[in-house]
């Protein structure tokens, strides 16, 4: 129940938190996660889990004391520099085409149901299909899409522990530790461990939403804490069936129906977990995006770091020109049959580039906000000398991710992503040099 001022209860900030983390991740990256570490993908969610924790540590500190809207966005541009921030936007920007991931992955699901549909063709045209959908849906703004949000959500979770429950008993437990277990090395397990990231870490998002949070500075951390580890635990389970029902190089690469099939040999338990569970699951995250992903650029739109226009809203108040935009970030790659492997990879170490920019912002808080910082529980565990710990080991935990992340990929796609990342750095150079001349 809200306040009086209309600020989300705990209750209502542990389910938007959760809603957050429980989607499309688990789906998507757990058959990729065991091609790259065979079934110790189960011990993978929680080093993912606890590495999350400990590298995001500076921005919960910082929303719980100084709660922003686009709260990544804000800090790198409020305690680092103007150019941070958009330096920030922009990476965040490309960042986005994990929403291609959400068609690619529900056209593939939707075949193991209807096989007629693996073709080529078939799987194109499903993904953008889906993809077109959701668009129209959001332009109606956020009521419609919260209806539909809502529904999917709970067949989703309730599809998550028919899988755990009918799967457990299953699992080979007997040779589980000696075929297929750290089947990648170190390297494949850490490698792993950084893609589970998009699974396991979306409590954090509910950094951007701290203004509107009840006791935030209380409440925050401890919510995020606790819904990751919840959530993590769960996720072990379902990696612990999907790589141990069936042989780890059968599960690898592939999608969750290959375990599902083994395990739910009744056909509406696994019609039940393919559409309720996998498939709702894509929905969802990709319902919740569209907006999400919008919502959170209108910003640095107004701040002119793409075209004002760009941030427009219709009647509904929903910024259509930059959802348009994303629903071709989409579309793209699911016409072009892009590797869902490497489109993963991408995303997802762009996501975690993005997110080391503002990290340093903590290190600016003492300084710009020192009342703040003096009255705050956090000034006396945290001195200055530990502050800089904090962040070193946030940036290593960070920057190792993202290398084993890209390390893997296709030449062509690192390429892609280092052009960008020139662009955007030679941009702000020419954008600080006229401005000085001017």
């Amino acid at each position: 129940m809200k306040d009086k001022k209309g600020k989300l209860s705990l209750i209502e900030t542990i389910s938007l938190a959760a809603g957050f983390t429980i989607g499309s991740g688990i789906i998507t990256q757990t058959g990729i996660g065991i091609s790259m570490t065979g079934r110790s993908i189960f011990l993978a969610f929680p080093v993912s889990a606890i590495l999350f924790l400990i590298s995001f540590r500076p921005i919960f500190i910082m929303s719980a004391l100084l709660p922003r809207t686009s709260a990544a966005y804000t800090y790198s541009k409020e305690l680092i520099h103007e150019d941070a921030g958009r330096f920030y936007a922009y990476i965040y920007f490309l960042g986005r085409m994990t929403i291609a991931i959400f068609g690619i992955s529900f056209a593939q699901y939707l075949s193991a149901l209807i096989p007629e549909l693996g073709g080529e063709t078939a799987q194109k045209t499903i993904a953008l299909t889906v993809l077109t959908l959701f668009f129209i849906v959001n332009l109606f703004g956020m009521k419609l899409a919260a209806k539909v949000q809502n529904i999917m959500c709970i067949i989703l979770i309730a599809g998550i522990f028919v899988f755990v429950i009918f799967g457990i008993r299953q699992v080979e437990y007997t040779d589980y530790f000696s075929d297929g277990f750290f089947s990648g090395g170190a390297g494949g397990f850490y490698s792993a461990a950084a893609l589970l990231y998009f699974a396991v870490g979306g409590a954090y998002i509910i950094t951007d939403f701290a203004p509107k949070i009840q006791n935030s500075q209380k409440v925050m951390v401890k919510v995020i804490v606790g819904v990751t580890t919840a959530v993590c635990f769960m996720y072990m389970l379902m990696g612990l069936v999907a790589s141990g029902a069936v042989p780890a190089s059968e599960a690898a690469g592939r999608p969750l129906t290959v375990p599902a099939d083994a395990v739910l040999t009744n056909k509406v338990l696994y019609g039940f977990f393919v559409i309720g569970t996998c498939l709702g699951a894509l929905v969802t995250t990709l319902n919740s995006s569209f907006i999400w992903y919008s919502n959170s650029l209108i910003r640095p739109c107004e701040d002119g770091c793409f075209p004002k226009k760009w941030g427009k809203t219709n009647k509904a108040g929903v910024p259509y020109i930059l959802m348009t935009i994303f629903y071709l970030f989409g579309a793209v790659p699911a016409v072009m049959g892009i590797d869902l492997t490497v489109l993963s990879k991408m995303s997802i170490g762009l996501t975690i580039l993005g997110t080391c920019i503002p990290m340093a912002g903590i290190l600016k808080l003492p300084e710009k906000y020192p009342r703040l910082w003096e009255d705050s529980k956090y000034a006396k565990r945290y001195p200055r000398w530990r502050l800089k710990i904090m962040v070193a080991v946030t940036y290593a935990i960070l920057a190792t991710q993202v290398y084993s992340l890209f390390a893997g990929n296709p030449l062509w796609s690192n390429v892609i992503i280092l052009v960008y990342i020139g662009a955007v750095i030679l941009g702000l150079a020419v954008r600080k040099y006229r401005s000085r001349t001017q």
